[in-house]
């Protein structure tokens, strides 16, 4: 069962744990068949994707006509997807771009490249999380993905 953190008629949000692939691969149950089932509907229509590793908030359409519309406010970069990092390591910017190609790399990943077909861009900012938390050498880190 998928934890549901918002459900609305055209679309439904759910949080993706880490380690868990959104596309079928292999021998695993497929993520979208299995929401499908648990909302009791045909069909959900995945609008983005999150990397097996990481673990976030996804969003699904539940018919193709909303599909079609949040598909484009992506694409079309009126919706914007955020990630949160936390790392225990102090970053060596507090802010910037990273930019370049990415290209097919082993095992369905991705890899960033230096040429700049297939570009994306992201930006980042880091800000160190304070010591009354209890994780005195940790710093979060906000990642915007442009394109």
């Amino acid at each position: 069962m998928w934890e549901i953190l918002f459900r609305y008629q055209d679309f439904v949000a759910i949080n993706k744990p880490q380690g868990i692939s959104v596309h079928r691969s292999g021998g695993e149950v497929s993520l979208t068949a299995t929401l499908a089932a648990q909302l009791g509907v045909e069909k959900v229509w995945l609008l983005h994707r999150l990397d097996k590793q990481a673990g976030g908030i996804l969003l699904f359409a539940l018919n193709p006509q909303s599909a079609a519309v949040l598909a484009a406010q992506f694409a079309e970069r009126k919706m914007k997807k955020t990630y949160l990092a936390l790392s225990d390591r102090k970053p060596s910017k507090k802010q910037g771009w990273i930019k370049g190609g990415m290209e097919k790399s082993r095992r369905g990943m991705w890899k960033l490249t230096r040429n700049m077909e297939n570009i994306a861009v992201t930006r980042f900012f880091s800000i160190r999380i304070s010591e009354k938390c209890g994780c005195s050498s940790l710093s979060h880190i906000r990642v915007r993905h442009i394109s």
